[in-house]
């Protein structure tokens, strides 16, 4: 199969999947619900903020928030410690550093 009609292939199963999923899912205004109306009405008595997101997620949903923080820096450490480059950095350093000072031309290290 060539590469235009792979496209071409992908481009009409795209556009069919989209069709399908605008048409099988009712577009109803449902309303606000209770628990929205109630923080809309509580907001500036309960926090004390005029923003009412920032009332839902900085004193409603705190614990929540903290915790989303919580797993997204630890996601990111994890993901940065795994493709951090540190250790190869550190022994190119070490050949050349130790090749100025009279090392071998291939830049060895001796560890002891």
């Amino acid at each position: 199969m060539k590469t235009e009609s792979k496209s071409l292939l992908g481009a009409v199963l795209v556009v069919t999947w989209g069709i399908l999923l605008v048409t099988a899912i009712p577009l109803q205004n449902t309303g606000i619900s209770e628990t929205a109306t109630t923080y809309l009405e509580r907001c500036l008595q309960d926090t004390g903020s005029l923003n009412v997101v920032t009332a839902i997620l900085a004193d409603y949903r705190l614990y929540d928030t903290l915790g989303e923080a919580t797993v997204l820096f630890a996601a990111i450490l994890g993901v940065s410690m795994l493709l951090g480059k540190s250790r190869h950095k550190t022994d190119e350093k070490i050949k050349q550093v130790h090749h100025l000072y009279g090392g071998s031309s291939y830049g060895d290290v001796d560890y002891r």
